[in-house]
């Protein structure tokens, strides 16, 4: 697949490199829902499919998510005026956590993801959370392979989805970079 860049964003290693420093994230706020739902509209199908594990356009389930404030802790990732990233630590009334990244096409790989989930992570810990819990699509590896960086992963696997928590708490905790 061949992911190409918006015309007003400049490509190539230099300006990846300066458009991640511009990028900014902040706490997600119901006013901020048209942004986010214009950077969903951008994803591709398949993008929205390892988001959501489903056919779907996430719309219906991120429109809920951003009315649930305050107690989702959800990030959005902001290049200029645009959204181009959400994260969402769901917290349930038992206290676990499940963590949920979407990253528009143009910027995955490019450390959008990262910076929004080591934040979350340090709110994870702020709150004495020792555990988070993701769901990934088996042949998303890189993504293990990041929630590997946290802490310790325990799981399984089944259907095509592995089912991890992830030890906050961990001898060998690294920090998200």
């Amino acid at each position: 697949m061949t992911v190409q860049g918006r015309a007003d964003t400049p490509s190539g290693p230099e300006a990846r490199d300066h458009r991640l420093a511009d990028v900014t994230v902040h706490p997600a706020t119901a006013s901020c829902t048209p942004a986010v739902l214009a950077m969903m509209a951008r994803c591709s199908r398949s993008t929205l499919f390892h988001r959501f594990h489903g056919f779907t356009d996430g719309v219906a389930f991120t429109r809920a998510l951003l009315r649930a404030q305050p107690r989702d802790e959800t990030l959005i990732a902001w290049y200029r005026s645009a959204c181009v990233g959400l994260a969402t630590l769901g917290l349930d009334a038992t206290g676990s956590a499940d963590l949920g990244v979407l990253v528009e096409d143009a910027w995955q790989r490019r450390g959008v993801g990262t910076r929004m989930v080591a934040l979350l992570l340090e709110r994870a810990r702020a709150k004495g959370l020792t555990t988070l819990h993701a769901d990934v699509l088996s042949d998303d590896k890189f993504i293990l392979r990041g929630l590997r960086r946290i802490g310790p992963l325990t799981g399984s696997a089944e259907l095509g989805t592995i089912s991890v928590d992830i030890d906050l708490a961990g001898t060998h905790r690294r920090r998200a970079t």
